[in-house]
């Protein structure tokens, strides 16, 4: 083996091994740089990736604060309608109770006219006062439930202003 070796050393000569050693030097600082320029390119597009995603995600800042904003005015105007139609439920109310108590007194004064219609009539006012305290405990539960369905419709078309439903 030795003799192969010298032999081989005779004919590459050491300006030869040098010159080889060069050429090899050279190829790995060239695929050096070139992976260099490779990991540059890369950062520069990983530079430019973070930069769309911050700017993703300051969109999406924007969009859930203008959100957060468009539910709290929503729900600013769902009271004040709610706050309107418990209102305007009771002046009804207040209006129909009205009504009655004044066909109520109406009624009483007809009664001291006439003592034959006083019977008969203290028997109708009896019977609608009855009819009107039992009546009152049916009208509440029937307020509620309408007051429910009201809110709810109301609900509804408003998600569907929302463009939600």
């Amino acid at each position: 083996m030795e003799n192969f070796m010298d032999k081989l050393a005779e004919k590459i000569g050491t300006r030869d091994i040098i010159k080889a050693n060069a050429q090899a030097e050279a190829m790995e600082a060239e695929r050096t740089r070139q992976e260099a320029e490779q990991y540059k390119l890369q950062l520069e597009q990983l530079k430019a990736g973070e930069t769309e995603h911050k700017k993703a995600i300051d969109d999406m800042g924007k969009t859930l604060e203008d959100l957060t904003k468009r539910m709290d005015d929503t729900d600013t105007k769902v009271h004040d309608v709610g706050v309107q139609v418990y209102r305007n439920v009771q002046a009804i109310v207040e209006k129909g109770q009205d009504k009655e108590f004044e066909e109520l007194e109406g009624l009483k004064k007809k009664l001291e006219k006439n003592e034959e219609a006083v019977k008969e009539l203290s028997n109708k006012l009896e019977s609608i006062l009855v009819g009107v305290d039992t009546g009152s405990s049916g009208v509440k539960p029937l307020l509620v439930i309408t007051m429910l369905i009201a809110a709810a419709d109301l609900v509804i078309n408003i998600l569907r202003i929302l463009g939600i439903i």
